[in-house]
């Protein structure tokens, strides 16, 4: 075990990623807000840059 000022000296951040979230790979959870965004996303166009 790493003491806390170790810890808090680190540049990079200590993640945990929780094994049990492995059985929701693939699986869409939201269905509904998916296809509204798909939706949105065939439509959405990017203003013109007036500085060119």
């Amino acid at each position: 075990m790493k003491t806390v000022q170790d810890l808090n000296n680190r540049k990079s951040p200590i993640v945990r990623i929780d094994p049990t979230l492995e059985k929701l790979r693939g699986q869409n959870l939201f269905p509904a807000k998916l296809a509204k965004a798909n939706e949105m996303l065939k439509t959405a166009k990017l203003p013109a840059n007036k500085n060119l």
